[in-house]
């Protein structure tokens, strides 16, 4: 490592000490310049994050492993063989590293003790490690699309579903796909949908129930109940998602655009990893798909003989039937 690196890693050593109270051992330094050395390449993702603690937790288990006389060995190898088991699994979010941490770093008890202390709270700190170098500014400004649900990343107002038609066409094609214009004629019913669902949201208490769903993995039965819709949208398009990979498949069926290619298309994917984490932000997406699809499922019910009033009147047709 050359001068450069060694001031960014002492730098980002103090800022994890000073800023988060991270408790530095030996033990972990060079983990944390490995951390460091993929940080000021690119934002570091979760995968990346669990295979670099997976290496270093894994080489100190065999040394201690190796050490017969250590104190309180037993306890060590333990610890650090439950933090193996858990850095093995595959699907592993911001948030999730972070409830292990703290299980992990809760101990009162000091030496020998003090590298599992450590490395629990350096499990919740990966995004802090991002900011320090700069990538949690970097992520690409995100809204919603303003006539449905989808995430708009960077400047315009609309999804690639609902973007003004260009001038000359008929906009039948885009009404067919509920484009710009069925979304500009639903956005009423579709804000009543919002509001509707904003206030159960408040009264069930349901984002802590949300979380609650994520925690136990019970997010199938939750979006029964309360996000039917948005569960049959997805169920038609990607089958039953179920299992670790129930988040992301959600999130890429909710948030599809086919459309993007190149660039474009690797910015949703990252968009998507990170989004992953941010639960918030996926109920919200949640809360806003339900309220479009309701509010469309209302409007298609209206349309042609479907809806309130249409056909002859009853007594009419009972004078057409005299005939």
């Amino acid at each position: 490592m050359n001068s450069t690196g060694k001031r960014q890693v002492n730098s980002l050593v103090f800022y994890l000490y000073k800023a988060h109270g991270w408790w530095l051992v030996n033990e972990w330094y060079p983990l944390v310049v490995d951390l460091s050395e993929q940080a000021a390449k690119g934002a570091l993702r979760p995968v990346h994050f669990r295979l670099t603690l997976k290496k270093y937790v894994g080489e100190l288990l065999a040394k201690i492993e190796a050490m017969a006389d250590l104190p309180d060995r037993p306890r060590l190898i333990a610890e650090l063989s439950s933090a193996c088991a858990f850095l093995s699994g595959r699907e592993l979010r911001w948030a999730t590293f972070a409830k292990q941490g703290r299980s992990l770093s809760c101990t009162s008890n000091r030496s020998p003790s003090d590298s599992i202390v450590s490395l629990g709270q350096l499990m919740a700190l990966g995004p802090a490690i991002n900011v320090f170098y700069g990538h949690g500014a970097a992520l690409p400004a995100r809204k919603f699309c303003a006539l449905c649900w989808r995430y708009v990343l960077g400047a315009g107002k609309h999804c690639r579903e609902h973007r003004v038609p260009a001038v000359g066409t008929t906009g039948q094609s885009s009404q067919a796909r509920d484009g710009y214009w069925f979304g500009r004629k639903l956005s009423p019913q579709f804000n009543d949908h919002i509001r509707a669902l904003s206030s159960q949201a408040r009264k069930e208490k349901l984002r802590s129930q949300w979380r609650e769903a994520i925690e136990i993995v019970r997010v199938a039965p939750w979006l029964e109940r309360y996000r039917p819709h948005v569960w049959q949208f997805v169920i038609e398009r990607v089958g039953r998602p179920g299992g670790a990979f129930m988040l992301p498949t959600l999130i890429r069926a909710l948030d599809d655009h086919s459309l993007e290619i190149g660039e474009m298309r690797e910015q949703r994917a990252d968009f998507h990893r990170d989004l992953v984490d941010d639960l918030t932000a996926v109920f919200d997406l949640l809360l806003r798909a339900e309220a479009w699809l309701g509010a469309a499922a209302e409007r298609r019910d209206n349309w042609g003989g479907g809806r309130a009033g249409a056909g002859r009147p009853a007594k009419a047709a009972a004078s057409f039937r005299q005939l």
